[in-house]
């Protein structure tokens, strides 16, 4: 393709995003942008060649509804007195993510749509820019370099929803994380949005005004016991603190909030697209699996709060991939993990306590098969 048309495609799909997103005042654009797992605008998921339709129907195991248990804490009475570092935690990577316009999602429900089907743990980015002279901040987005950056909803409003399902719901503790801030009115030299203070300072108003004294941030009542992992989910619950934040990756140094590194083991995901094995018809598992266990899985043998898996894949052309084969190679690699850590007297799971994904309502009917398997090896 000569150089010429591929500048008229670039300029046209920068035209097109900044009359679909509402774009700020300047227009951003970066020759350098790695970020792979956001498609370019005009994205069709219909035509992706690395795209694979669900095969058949989850195999997931035949076991009647899960409904919670009375007096229990986040559905389970066994978990009460269980630490948050003890608690196996269901976690939805780019959530409230499901409204708004999208060439490609993360979550296609709203935050109570999760929690109902068993997230606890919410993972959502951060952006704010500038549009007719005014700051807009904090918006849920996806991305650090605007012309392929997907603005969805003001943050204030899908944590709106989370407030009144939590009200609803006074049994339950909840973490949301806020890891990918990215402030677009403060550009690198390759015109990438940088984390700053003053975007992560203007998540804390928000915070307290959606969840008032339900929120754990820095140096808040409960937040000592939290942090040092003392507290157990009754803890939490009886004092009505129920929603544990941080915010910004790395250490934090502020005094108004912790941020993901300091509660979380760790920042790391599967960073290239996933390869088909067309042999099988399914993704090639293998590399995941070994990236898994060199980069999750070893470096986190010494228990944090929070040991992530991230189990979330995109394609070349950065769309999400959440076909059933992505559930049946999560279970597999589950299954795995507790026959290793089996013979050695480990938690089912270890080290990880909390899976993240994409899509993660779809794989809602193996979150009691694992909770239980990891509540046996708890016992009371």
């Amino acid at each position: 393709m000569k150089a010429a048309t591929v500048l008229f495609l670039l300029h046209a799909a920068v035209t097109a995003t900044s009359s679909i997103f509402n774009a700020p005042d300047a227009l951003l654009f970066s020759a350098n942008d790695k970020d792979y797992d956001v498609p370019l605008p005009g994205y069709d998921r219909a035509a992706d060649p690395d795209i694979l339709p669900d095969d058949a129907t989850l195999t997931i195991p035949n076991e009647a509804p899960f409904l919670p248990e009375v007096n229990g804490c986040n559905g389970y009475v066994k978990y009460c007195n269980k630490r948050l570092s003890q608690v196996l935690w269901m976690g939805a990577h780019n959530s409230l993510t499901d409204v708004g316009f999208a060439v490609q999602r993360n979550q296609f429900v709203d935050g109570p749509r999760l929690l109902d089907a068993g997230v606890r743990y919410f993972d959502i980015d951060t952006c704010a820019y500038m549009k007719h002279g005014q700051r807009v901040s904090p918006m849920v987005c996806h991305g650090d370099v605007w012309w392929r950056t997907l603005v969805y909803q003001p943050t204030h409003d899908g944590l709106r929803l989370i407030r009144a399902w939590m009200e609803s719901h006074p049994r339950e503790v909840i973490f949301l994380n806020f890891g990918d801030i990215d402030d677009f009115t403060a550009l690198n030299d390759h015109g990438e949005a940088t984390s700053t203070d003053r975007l992560r300072q203007e998540l804390v108003p928000v915070l307290r005004s959606v969840f008032q004294d339900m929120v754990v941030l820095r140096n808040d009542p409960s937040d000592n016991a939290t942090h040092a992992d003392t507290a157990t989910l009754q803890d939490l619950i009886t004092a009505n603190r129920r929603v544990v934040v941080t915010i910004g990756k790395g250490r934090s140094e502020s005094s108004l909030y912790w941020s993901q590194d300091d509660l979380v083991c760790n920042g790391e995901w599967y960073p290239t697209s996933l390869q088909l094995d067309w042999t099988k018809f399914n993704y090639d598992w293998k590399p995941v699996y070994n990236y898994i266990d060199e980069h999750m899985r070893a470096p986190c043998q010494h228990t944090q709060v929070i040991n992530k898996l991230e189990f979330e894949f995109h394609t070349a052309l950065g769309g999400t991939i959440d076909s059933n084969h992505v559930g049946q190679a999560l279970a597999s690699y589950m299954q795995d993990l507790e026959a290793n850590n089996g013979r050695a007297n480990a938690p089912p799971y270890f080290p990880f306590n909390m899976v993240l994904t994409d899509h993660s309502d779809k794989w809602a009917g193996y979150y009691p098969q694992w909770h239980a398997t990891h509540l046996r090896f708890l016992g009371d």
